[in-house]
């Protein structure tokens, strides 16, 4: 039975599962995965259905962020708090949706380091993650996550739980965890 990481991957998810490896490092116990968003904006949801998709498929980390229970600006400083607390020296996979240019829309990007949520509204929120996955939804401001389609959001988020299971089970293989 082959799975997520084989030859048969997505090339889209391979390439993106090797750059979470890449920007992870080495792990010593397995990281959490902030899924951030809001479940009442479709274009703002790709951290909660990630985090849906995640839990669903019991990937090797933790997850903060679902549908059932989403990661906000209204309990974002509060959960990394609680983070912090409770998983201490853990690495944070940050995930959370943008808008960017219109030839940037349905674009993947994984870095080393930290985003900025809600930094379209003009929020002022905590900077958050080890690693940070964004995936442009829309282009323009802000106000345009309200009409993107449900069909390219679901897409994305299951090419990122793709990525992250697929990139925590190379880990895995790798280490010998």
């Amino acid at each position: 039975m082959k799975h997520k990481c084989d030859s048969q991957t997505d090339q889209t998810v391979s390439e993106t599962a090797f750059d979470i490896r890449a920007a992870l490092g080495s792990l010593r116990r397995p990281p959490v995965v902030l899924c951030i968003g809001s479940d009442r904006v479709t274009g703002d949801c790709i951290g909660p259905l990630v985090g849906h998709m995640l839990r669903g498929r019991r990937a090797d980390c933790e997850v903060l962020g679902t549908l059932d229970d989403p990661v906000t600006a209204l309990n974002l400083t509060e959960t990394v708090t609680k983070l912090k607390h409770a998983f201490p020296g853990r690495k944070i996979v940050a995930v959370d949706s943008c808008v960017g240019e219109s030839h940037e829309v349905g674009a993947i990007r994984v870095k080393k380091g930290s985003l900025r949520p809600g930094l379209a509204c003009g929020k002022s929120l905590p900077k958050v993650g080890d690693v940070s996955i964004t995936a442009t939804v829309a282009a323009g401001k802000a106000d345009n996550l309200y009409s993107v389609r449900l069909g390219l959001v679901f897409a994305l988020a299951s090419r990122i739980a793709d990525a992250v299971d697929c990139a925590l089970k190379c880990a895995v293989k790798h280490t010998g965890a």
